[in-house]
């Protein structure tokens, strides 16, 4: 139990960093602007929450919402003028490029996000972020643990009880 203690706080202390990372670029970048996207500031606020909620052991809650977390943040594409790419930490994207060539991209760096409509609607990519992926993957395996641990623990308990 306590590796895995260990393994959903470090991923907790992860999530809170990326999603201030991401607010306080937000901040800084739309400072001279004089208006602060509140879906920017929601959608990293909730990277925050999630990693609260982890640190706090509130495991299957924050578990659950870093999965939704992790899902928003495994696409990125540009299509028909809609692009959408949203990262709170870390991020390696995989992708093609379809708008004159067939092109394999790759890109790599920290908390970004880009959202707009009514751009070029001639672009077309999609990239697959294989961090997020991962760490989709690492918190379905965490709350298997967390689940059969708690099991474990109730049989002990049933177990002793007789």
């Amino acid at each position: 139990m306590q590796k895995t203690e260990q393994r959903i706080k470090i991923f907790g202390i992860y999530q809170i960093i990326g999603g201030s990372f991401g607010i306080l670029l937000s901040l800084y970048f739309t400072r001279n602007a004089g208006v602060l996207n509140i879906f920017i500031l929601t959608i990293y606020s909730f990277s925050i929450y999630c990693g609260f909620l982890l640190l706090q052991k509130k495991y299957m809650q924050g578990l659950n919402l870093s999965i939704v977390n992790q899902a928003l943040q495994i696409i990125s594409f540009s299509v028909l003028g809609f692009t959408f790419a949203y990262t709170s930490g870390m991020f390696f994207y995989f992708g093609l490029n379809l708008t004159e060539d067939t092109l394999l991209t790759y890109n790599a760096g920290l908390t970004t996000f880009n959202f707009k409509w009514n751009s070029d609607p001639k672009d077309a990519a999609f990239s697959f972020n294989i961090i997020a992926l991962l760490l989709m993957n690492v918190s379905f395996n965490l709350k298997e643990k967390i689940t059969k641990e708690q099991k474990d623990e109730l049989a002990e308990i049933g177990q002793s009880e007789f």
